[in-house]
């Protein structure tokens, strides 16, 4: 009977312990236009994690966005539009897009709550979310291709 109590008390710490501990990379970011999921990477992040008695930093690098979108499918945009940010976990992070270009940042795209204006130039774009919570930050690329009229 004795081992019998000591098992299920093992069971539930175990269950306590695995349940208290959170994700060790920031969530997926999910960005649709007009209702059409977009290819979205991962870049750079730092991201604490922690369990009951542990906690881990982990810091990943990343190529810049100009060369993770190297080898990416671009979402084709006639005309301006938004796109929706979310998060597969719901969080809702502080964040800001911006433009790349030529090696560096072009400039910060116009974003309101869950919404990005999109570029309306000709051309293929490079976006890179910024995303911060309170357990760390990480980066996105997708890239949108404006066609000529």
């Amino acid at each position: 009977m004795k081992t019998k109590k000591l098992l299920i008390i093992l069971t539930w710490i175990v269950f306590f312990i695995s349940g208290c501990s959170n994700k060790e990379e920031p969530p997926e970011a999910i960005v649709k236009i007009n209702n059409v999921t977009v290819e979205t990477e991962k870049g750079s992040y730092q991201w604490l994690a922690e369990g009951i008695f542990t906690k881990k930093l982990i810091h990943a690098d990343a190529a810049p966005p100009l060369d993770i979108a190297k080898n990416m499918n671009s979402k084709i945009v006639k005309e301006s539009l938004v796109a929706n940010i979310e998060f597969n976990d719901g969080s809702q992070p502080q964040w800001e897009a911006y433009l790349w270009g030529e090696g560096e940042i072009e400039k910060i795209l116009s974003s309101y709550d869950k919404e990005l204006t999109l570029p309306t130039e000709t051309g293929r774009h490079v976006i890179e979310i910024r995303a911060n919570w309170a357990n760390g930050n990480a980066s996105y690329v997708f890239v949108v291709e404006v066609p000529e009229p």
